[in-house]
């Protein structure tokens, strides 16, 4: 059995704030706050210095909880014949409060709509061949000159640009970031908790008294 150590602590929780902080900047970048409509865009965040600052800010979080966990006199120990069980509830905990923490963030700074430029005329509906929006404005690519048909509607202009000139693209929709970040966090730091516990890494509690902990 090697000595406990409240280092190890710090420096497991410090890795799983930064991870959960990375992966939080991975859906910043790639997913949207809800299903994205005609004529409307993302404005979504650069990968720097939004990474930066979500990666900090794990980081920070992870810190924090780790200074107020080994003064309570939490450590961690290499040593098989303890129970894994408590590092999962530390780490799951852990995980989930700093999943929170990324979907009130989410709530506050996700990726903006922003109108896209336009200016189409709506109220001579006759007038197709200069009130038909183009079809780059709705996302579409054409991918070769093709006239395409155009239909009119009580509504809006709906343009058939047959399936071979449609590019799709997958965007992922965070509908309820309270429920999608605090259970990736959970996964990440349950993740974290099987790597520590396959190398027999478990977490003890010593005293005050008790010298020889780092």
């Amino acid at each position: 059995m090697d000595r406990p150590s409240g280092k190890a602590l710090v420096a497991v929780l410090a890795a799983v704030g930064a991870s959960i902080g990375a992966a939080a900047a991975v859906v910043w970048h790639v997913a949207v706050a809800d299903p994205q409509e005609l004529g409307v865009t993302h404005a979504r965040p650069s990968w720097f210095p939004v990474t930066l600052y979500l990666v900090a800010a794990g980081v920070a979080i992870g810190l924090v909880a780790a200074s107020f966990l080994v003064d309570s006199g939490l450590r961690i120990v290499q040593d098989r014949e303890r129970s894994r069980v408590h590092l999962f509830v530390l780490l799951i905990v852990v995980g989930a409060a700093l999943g929170a923490g990324s979907a009130l963030a989410w709530t506050h700074w996700p990726p903006q709509p922003t109108e896209a430029a336009s200016d189409w005329s709506w109220e001579h509906p006759l007038s197709i061949e200069i009130n038909s929006p183009p079809a780059a404005d709705f996302g579409w690519t054409a991918t070769d000159t093709y006239m395409a048909e155009t239909y009119v509607t009580d509504a809006v202009y709906v343009q058939y640009l047959g399936d071979d000139l449609v590019t799709s693209t997958f965007t992922p929709t965070i509908g309820d970031p309270w429920l999608v970040f605090p259970i990736g966090g959970v996964a990440i730091a349950a993740l974290a908790a099987l790597t520590l516990s396959l190398r027999d890494f478990r977490l003890t509690v010593v005293s005050r008294s008790d010298q020889d902990a780092v």
